[in-house]
């Protein structure tokens, strides 16, 4: 006899910035590779020089602090500002020398925020215990 199992939901994943914990429902990682051109003599495209940039994280979800969730507000706007190196874990992988980039959050009335936090990395790597 055999049984299938279907996932339907997955638990939020918590991340956190600056002391606020962003119960992240949703993740995107975007990396691409920039490319200098030059048009040579007879017209084609030369590469003259080649470089990944920094890999852009996007962590959507919501923060729950039940004293201050907009609090989150004024630490990210702080990080952006300063340009504040940090690090920060999701799922296994650890992603160094970030930045922050963006952030949203939305207070719909409710016990918590709606956030989104857009950072750039420089590395990522598999986290030895995970």
């Amino acid at each position: 006899m055999s049984s299938v199992t279907e996932l339907t939901k997955r638990e939020a994943v918590p991340v956190v910035f600056s002391g606020y914990t962003l119960w992240c429902e949703s993740f995107r990682a975007e990396e691409t590779r920039a490319v200098s051109e030059k048009a040579t003599v007879d017209g084609k495209g030369l590469v003259t020089n080649s470089f990944p940039k920094l890999m852009k994280l996007t962590f959507c979800g919501r923060i729950c602090d039940e004293t201050a969730p907009l609090g989150f507000v004024t630490a990210a706007s702080g990080m952006l500002r300063n340009g504040t190196v940090f690090a920060v874990s999701y799922r296994g992988l650890s992603f160094t020398g970030c930045r922050v980039q963006s952030f949203k959050a939305e207070d719909k009335s409710e016990a918590f925020i709606y956030a989104e936090i857009s950072v750039l990395s420089s590395s990522v790597s598999e986290e030895e215990n995970a």
